[in-house]
């Protein structure tokens, strides 16, 4: 009897597995193969592209890179066979793992070809070269604002608490991150004021959370929406009429000696504010943090075992307090990081970054690691669809910026497989 009832569900996940990543699989076939009609094969053979690699801001430049002329139609064709040929492998092999990063990247090609098309000799644009080295400094600050807010939510659903409200986070560190930069001259003080303020929005969700239980997703939806709300009633009455204290100050960079220098990847890895190297330290800091220390463990056996952990000493409560904490002011900083690199406070100028931050957390699979993998995926497709205007695309820009956002809810609903989260993320628990 035993065997017969376990039968069908033995078989039925591969195959909504399958399902699944040929799904996908087809999806990605049918971008490379439009791209290949309308971008490869709607260019004419004589229209080229210019690929230039000096960035705008000359300070620091690094070392001359000539510029190089690449045959549109060809460049395009090539590219869209890549694509086709990555969907053939995920519908032939169906991989176990990788299949979203495979459909990240098919993304990100796309985009690419709709660049060069856009940016060809005949083409819409005015402007007939592509700026590569200016293209990847612009993502690497979207990727910087995604990975503080993606390690955020590590520290946080590691210890079992499910943390929404990184975009209100984002919110506050960048309205009070941009008064204090503004009146201070100093991002230092910045980062410091962003920090408490993020941590003090995570006290509240973790107060509500582990005090009274209250629904996760539910309180922290409220503070986001609470916080949007505040920032757009304190932006009219107190930086409209006192601009002094939103003047739009901008983070310097630190250039690093002679790496700087280096063609493409000086200015993108070498040559940024301190916020960047912040980042970095803080992934590195996190990842040994969580995997390689006893304080590490314990946060892992919270998150997957709470009862478990109580059983041999650790107090539950607590553990998930300091790591809510520790999270919301991650968050915080990544929310003056953003201001640091696009200057005054705007409303909503956040765009639901603290959303995609979290699609990248699942995206790779709450691990440090894999979160700065995602949020390199989804920063070069939000930075794209943005650039994209620039060169005077005929298509709307609400639906180029709708694709970042696709992808998103392709990864929350699933699409990247069964992943698996902490086991007692987002459940209350409850002292005996």
């Amino acid at each position: 009897m035993s065997l017969v009832s376990t039968t069908p569900v033995a078989t039925t996940t591969p195959i909504i597995k399958s399902a699944r990543t040929r799904v996908i699989a087809v999806i990605m076939a049918v971008i490379g193969l439009f791209s290949f009609v309308v971008f490869g094969l709607g260019s004419t053979v004589r229209s080229h592209a210019a690929l230039s690699f000096t960035p705008l801001n000359l300070v620091n430049a690094p070392w001359h890179l000539g510029s190089l002329t690449v045959a549109t139609r060809w460049t395009d064709i090539v590219l869209s066979l890549i694509i086709v040929a990555l969907a053939a492998e995920v519908f032939i092999r169906q991989p176990s793992r990788g299949v979203m990063p495979r459909f990240g990247i098919a993304a990100i090609l796309f985009l690419v070809t709709l660049l060069f098309w856009a940016a060809r000799t005949d083409g819409p644009s005015q402007v007939n070269s592509v700026n590569v080295t200016s293209i990847l400094v612009g993502c690497s600050a979207t990727v910087m604002v995604l990975v503080f807010g993606s390690l955020s939510g590590v520290m946080c659903e590691r210890a079992g608490v499910v943390n929404i409200a990184i975009e209100g986070q984002f919110i506050a560190g960048a309205f009070l991150g941009s008064m204090i930069a503004s009146t201070t001259g100093n991002f230092f003080y910045a980062a410091i004021a962003g920090a408490v303020v993020g941590g003090l929005i995570g006290l509240v969700l973790a107060f509500f959370a582990l005090r009274y239980q209250s629904d996760q997703i539910i309180v922290g939806i409220v503070l986001v929406t609470m916080l949007s709300s505040l920032s757009s009633y304190l932006n009219l009455q107190v930086f409209t009429p006192f601009p002094n204290f939103n003047t739009g100050n901008l983070a310097s960079n630190l250039a690093i000696p002679i790496l700087s220098k280096i063609p493409i990847i000086g200015p993108v890895l070498f040559n940024q504010s301190a916020f960047f190297y912040l980042m970095i330290v803080l992934v590195a800091v996190v990842s040994f943090a969580l995997f390689k220390t006893r304080y590490g463990l314990h946060v892992r056996a919270v998150g997957e075992h709470p009862r478990a952990a109580a059983t041999v000493g650790i107090n539950v409560v607590r553990v998930r307090y300091i790591n809510v904490v520790l999270g919301g002011a991650i968050a915080g900083i990544g929310g003056v990081a953003f201001m640091a690199t696009q200057g005054q406070f705007q409303v909503g100028y956040t765009s639901g970054l603290g959303y995609i931050a979290l699609a990248a957390l699942i995206f790779g699979r709450w691990r440090p690691s894999g979160a700065v993998v995602a949020s390199i995926i989804f920063g070069l497709t939000v930075y794209l669809s943005y650039e994209l205007v620039t060169y005077q695309v005929p298509v709307s820009l609400y639906f180029l910026q709708m694709i970042p956002y696709l992808i998103t809810i392709g990864v929350v609903a699933g699409l990247i497989g069964r992943v698996r989260p902490p086991a007692a993320d987002g459940q209350p628990y409850l002292r005996d």
